[in-house]
C-alpha cells in the first residue's frame, strides 16, 4: 500500500509540473513513478508491489477479452441455436482456501461474465454454486473458471 500511494504521489507532481495538465499526462506519471519504484523496490522497500500492478493489469486485460468472448457467444447462442440444445444447470466450484474478499472478487467476475452466474457461497466459504446457461460439461466450466479467473486473482491477492 504504501508503493502504490508514493506512486500516486510521484503521479501527482508529475502532474502539476506539467504545462498542460490531463489524464493523460497523469497516466504517464503513474507509468514513470511504477517504472521507479520498480528499479529501486529494493532501496524503496517496495515490496512485490511491481509485481502486483502487473498481474492485476495482466487479469483485467484477460478479463476484458473474455468478457467480449462470452459476450459473443452468449448472442451467438441465443440468436442461432435451438432451446433444445442448451443444457443449463447449476454446478458447484470449490472456493477452499480462497479469503473472504478473493471469494467476492471470483464471484462477481463469473456473474459479469455473460452466460453464468454466481448464485451462492456455501456458509462454509468452501463451495460457490454458479448458473451456466449451457452446462454441457461441468468440469470443462470448472476448469476455465479455475484457469482464467481463480488463479489470477491469486497472482495478485497474494
Amino acid at each position: 500500500m504504501k508503493s502504490f500511494v508514493l506512486n500516486l504521489v510521484i503521479a501527482v507532481i508529475w502532474l502539476f509540473l506539467s504545462k498542460q495538465p490531463s489524464t493523460g499526462v497523469f497516466f504517464i506519471g503513474f507509468f514513470l513513478g511504477f517504472v521507479m519504484i520498480a528499479a529501486f523496490s529494493a532501496l524503496l522497500d517496495g515490496g512485490d508491489y511491481p509485481r502486483r500492478c502487473l498481474a492485476v493489469t495482466r487479469f483485467v486485460g484477460m478479463f476484458a477479452v473474455d468478457f467480449v468472448k462470452a459476450n459473443l457467444s452468449v448472442a451467438r447462442t441465443v440468436l442461432f441455436e435451438r432451446r433444445e440444445s442448451l443444457h443449463p444447470d447449476f454446478i458447484t466450484y470449490d472456493i477452499s482456501g480462497m479469503r473472504r474478499g478473493e471469494i467476492l472478487l471470483l464471484s462477481y467476475c463469473i456473474t459479469l461474465t455473460p452466460g453464468t452466474t454466481t448464485v451462492s457461497v456455501s456458509e462454509d466459504f468452501r463451495t460457490l454454486v454458479v448458473h451456466a446457461l449451457d452446462a454441457d460439461a461441468p468440469e470443462a466450466i470448472r476448469r476455465q473458471i479455475d484457469r482464467r479467473l481463480r488463479q489470477p486473482i491469486l497472482k495478485f491477492t497474494r
